[in-house]
């Protein structure tokens, strides 16, 4: 893990860990509170990196002090919940697997599931975090399909406290993606990033700014139909984007977001969601019912798109 003045969140965290690792690396990047000596009590190896704005630098230089088999990546507010040990059994007999995810829940926050998050793979040379914010885990210099561990899932602490979650807006996350966008421009993903950032803090006039470039960027995929080449993140914008529209009484644009992002991801409950709302919206309540159904189908079936 790497970590910054982490006193209140470290020992939960080490403790649900400890009992089913062989070694912790903890990577300190500039504490004033105390952490390292946390760290060290529950005898971490403890390193330190001089922080750079670089979330992927730092974690690059966290594993590489790791010398098991396998690597488990925590944040200092997460907590391991091992409910099976068989989890072992997993690892130890599927040796073409490389790269496991795991449930994470948010504590605190409602209406909140969290998705998979790929947080356990092999110490391989190969695999790499990339990008300075919102870190991502490559191997070979490319994204990878994470398989599910069963019966280990990580309980997310950090959106408790919402005064100290919008500090670190403030102070951290919005300043980095800022110099990001100035100095080498943000992606799809990293705009959405940014603005939904603003909106929590009540920067409006920005965020929208953020989402007018972000159409700009999807209008030519919107146009011809072909998907952007990385997913992962666009049903979920499409969404954001749509629902926008929506409640703007704009049917025409959220119709053709909502369409796109149903061609790309069918199976994606918020755009069918979104698709009914439209069309009972429009005055076509059968169609509307259909597309209700199939998210209710969706998830009596647990079929569906959670990337």
């Amino acid at each position: 893990m790497i970590v910054k003045n982490e006193k209140e969140n470290l020992a939960r965290c080490l403790t649900s860990a400890k009992p089913y690792v062989d070694e912790i690396i903890v990577v300190d990047t500039g504490s004033e509170d105390g952490t390292p000596e946390i760290a060290l009590n529950y005898g971490a190896k403890v390193s330190y990196f001089e922080w750079c704005d670089d979330f992927a630098a730092a974690r690059n230089y966290s594993i590489s002090q790791a010398s098991g088999d396998w690597i488990l990546v925590l944040d200092a507010d997460e907590e391991l919940v091992v409910e099976t040990e068989n989890f072992k059994h997993q690892l130890a007999s599927y040796p073409e697997v490389i790269f496991y995810g795991m449930v994470l829940l948010h504590v605190g926050v409602k209406n909140l599931v969290g998705g998979l998050h790929g947080r356990l793979f092999r110490n391989l040379p190969n695999f790499r975090y990339t990008s300075r914010f919102h870190e991502q885990i490559d191997y070979q210099n490319t994204k990878i399909v994470f398989s599910q561990l069963e019966g280990v899932k990580i309980l997310h602490y950090g959106n408790i406290d919402p005064d100290k979650v919008k500090q670190k807006l403030i102070n951290r996350d919005i300043p980095i993606l800022e110099r990001m966008r100035a100095e080498e421009g943000l992606s799809i993903w990293h705009l959405d990033c940014l603005a939904r950032k603003y909106m929590r803090v009540y920067q409006t006039k920005k965020a929208e700014e953020c989402y007018a470039e972000i159409l700009d960027k999807l209008s030519p995929y919107l146009m011809d139909g072909n998907p952007p080449e990385d997913l992962f993140w666009i049903p979920s914008l499409l969404h954001l984007l749509g629902m926008q529209y929506f409640e703007q009484k704009d049917y025409e644009t959220a119709r053709l977001l909502c369409q796109r992002g149903l061609e790309w991801c069918p199976n994606y409950p918020p755009l069918n969601h979104l698709a009914g709302e439209i069309l009972r919206e429009l005055g076509f309540p059968l169609g509307a019912i259909a597309y209700f159904e199939k998210c209710i189908q969706l998830g009596q079936a647990g079929n569906y798109y959670v990337g």
